[in-house]
């Protein structure tokens, strides 16, 4: 779980889910739909943290 840590920390983790997931969903190759939904989470995750890196630059 993430902390109210540094913007790069958050930005840190929220990616990891993703490639976390994108590794999950790679192992489903006979579950095309349940792969889809997993890409789909991690994309969220990334745009999530690209979000937060835009805001960390915007207030520096």
């Amino acid at each position: 779980m993430v902390d109210e840590g540094s913007p790069e920390d958050r930005v840190a983790y929220f990616r990891g889910v993703a490639e976390t997931l994108r590794g999950i969903a790679n192992q489903l190759s006979y579950e095309p739909r349940r792969r889809n939904q997993l890409l789909a989470l991690a994309d969220g995750f990334e745009r999530f943290a690209a979000r937060l890196e835009e805001e960390a630059e915007i207030s520096d």
